[in-house]
């Protein structure tokens, strides 16, 4: 409005000065007033809308993960990533490529599917936005197939909440198949192609160890021409068991990756150290080894080509070498790309938030964490177990059982977003009947569970999680996160029977204290 008013005054000024102006003057002023108020306008909307993406961003952060899985399937259907999807008007078409072929036109798959062909930039966009293209490392089989699914279900969930100025872009499945064969997922997944390593020795085998293929389908990758395709100038390396939670700002540069810290890639310790240094440049300090690995991974273009035959070749090297394939064991490729990067002189930042590995009894550190990666599985006492080699052989169900309630987080949210992703993903396979809902989910232990967790110290680190504790005439004590503890002595419910968590109390013989599962003393 304050620059529209100065172009009418202007106007006006220019009005009364000369009342006889000439047509070309009134054209000149008419240019120049409409010219401000363009600017104008041009200003205003890229300052509203700059600020409204770093105030959605951060809406989304401070979010997290809480919200994740946590709908319904009814609401999830109406916020369905492939319901978005089906908007478009114009279906695209996913890509069968081959790394020794041009690209080739495949049947037309659903409307969700993408190519990499370069899109309209948004408009309105901040300067500093950084879009990457989400690579997916993928093998054959139904074990891989289902993970699959999953994976892209909530990608494509992210990138419509991260909306147009998120620094999500496109998508490729780096599918490595026998005889680069497609498979059935072609039509639902944009999908590239490439050639499978052989059994064996050979210079194109895999050595025994199946996850050479990463390595390789790398190779093979940065050679084709859908590679020199993809408009984005990033990269983010995922793998099937990634589930992506909140959209993943891009905080890599040409120069330096974004990576995760793994706890067991640290270069210094006693055991690992040896072989490190066995590949590692002697002119490289090796505390400069960043503990990373190449998934989830942040890289540019240039970079990914310039590491991939290295990376590669080194991890064969590796292979052939006894230490480092006794020592290194099935983290040996990453140790192939992490020492390939480093001998060319790449350093990292590493990152604690792009990623967690739940395992155990899980963990209630959840808020900060962009995936969720259930390489490990979960386990807890009564029996409730959530991991993914318990379906090597077929799809887990639609609707899984809920864990306990008194589960950290990381057992709630891998429970939520596996059935989402099931119940939304057209043609899921297995289908089974809605669990019924726990009648207590809103009792006072229920909403005990919902707080935040107290940080701990001292004692409370060491107990929370274990279990079975003897005590007295108590045979099975466990400690558990939010000061709850759980006692089954044999006349008490199950840890895994929802229907009692939260009610009764149980009193061992000749105790003077009684043990809640609310965690009170009384």
């Amino acid at each position: 409005m304050g620059i529209e008013g100065s172009v009418f005054g202007a106007s006006r000024l220019a009005s009364i000065a000369a009342p006889e102006p000439s047509i070309p003057m009134i054209l000149r002023l008419v240019v120049v007033a409409a010219s401000l108020v363009v600017i104008g306008l041009l200003v205003h909307a890229n300052t509203l809308v700059g600020s409204s993406r770093n105030a959605h961003l951060s809406a989304l952060r401070a979010g997290g993960p809480s919200a994740v899985g946590s709908s319904t399937a009814a609401a999830a259907a109406s916020e369905s990533p492939q319901a978005g999807a089906a908007q478009h008007s114009q279906p695209a078409k996913a890509s069968h490529m081959t790394a020794t072929s041009e690209p080739a036109q495949h049947a037309t798959p659903p409307l969700a599917a993408t190519t990499p062909h370069a899109e309209a930039a948004p408009q309105g966009c901040p300067p500093t936005r950084k879009p990457y293209h989400v690579v997916m490392t993928a093998a054959t089989g139904i074990y891989q197939e289902w993970q699959s699914r999953i994976a892209y279900y909530h990608y494509l969930k992210q990138k419509k909440a991260g909306g147009p100025c998120s620094d999500i872009g496109g998508f490729t499945r780096l599918f490595n198949s026998p005889s680069a064969a497609p498979d059935k997922l072609m039509d639902e997944i944009p999908t590239l192609v490439v050639k499978q390593l052989g059994h064996g020795s050979c210079d194109e085998c895999d050595h025994g160890f199946i996850v050479m293929n990463r390595p390789w389908g790398a190779v093979q990758f940065v050679e084709t021409e859908h590679f020199r395709n993809i408009p984005e100038e990033y990269l983010f390396f995922i793998e099937t068991d990634h589930m992506m939670m909140r959209p993943p700002l891009n905080g890599a540069t040409p120069e330096k990756p974004v990576g995760f810290g793994f706890y067991y890639m640290i270069s210094t310790d006693p055991k690992l150290q040896p072989v490190v240094q066995k590949f590692l440049d002697p002119a490289i300090d090796i505390r400069t080894v960043d503990n990373v690995g190449p998934s989830p991974l942040l890289v540019h273009k240039a970079m990914l080509k310039r590491v991939a035959r290295p990376w590669w070749d080194l991890s064969v090297k590796m292979k052939h070498d006894s230490d480092a394939n006794h020592i290194f064991g099935w983290v040996l490729e990453m140790w192939g790309y992490n020492l390939a990067a480093r001998n060319l002189g790449i350093r990292h930042t590493v990152s604690q938030s792009i990623q967690v590995e739940p395992q155990g009894i899980g963990t209630d550190d959840m808020a900060d964490k962009d995936i969720y990666h259930y390489t490990f599985g979960l386990s807890l006492p009564g029996g409730w177990r959530v991991d993914k080699r318990q379906y090597y052989g077929g799809y887990p169900a639609d609707h899984l059982r809920s864990p306990p309630a008194c589960s950290a987080r990381s057992a709630q949210i891998i429970t939520n977003l596996w059935t989402e992703a099931a119940q939304q993903i057209s043609n899921w396979p297995r289908r089974v009947e809605p669990i019924a809902e726990d009648p207590h989910a809103g009792s006072p232990f229920a909403k005990l569970l919902q707080l935040p967790v107290a940080k701990r110290g001292g004692v409370s680190d060491l107990l929370v999680g274990t279990g079975p504790w003897a005590w007295g005439r108590l045979k099975a004590l466990y400690f558990f996160s939010r000061g709850v503890a759980y006692i089954n002595n044999g006349d008490g419910p199950r840890s895994a029977d929802a229907h009692n968590v939260g009610r009764g109390s149980w009193r061992g013989q000749d105790l003077d204290s009684k043990l809640t599962r609310r965690g009170l003393n009384q």
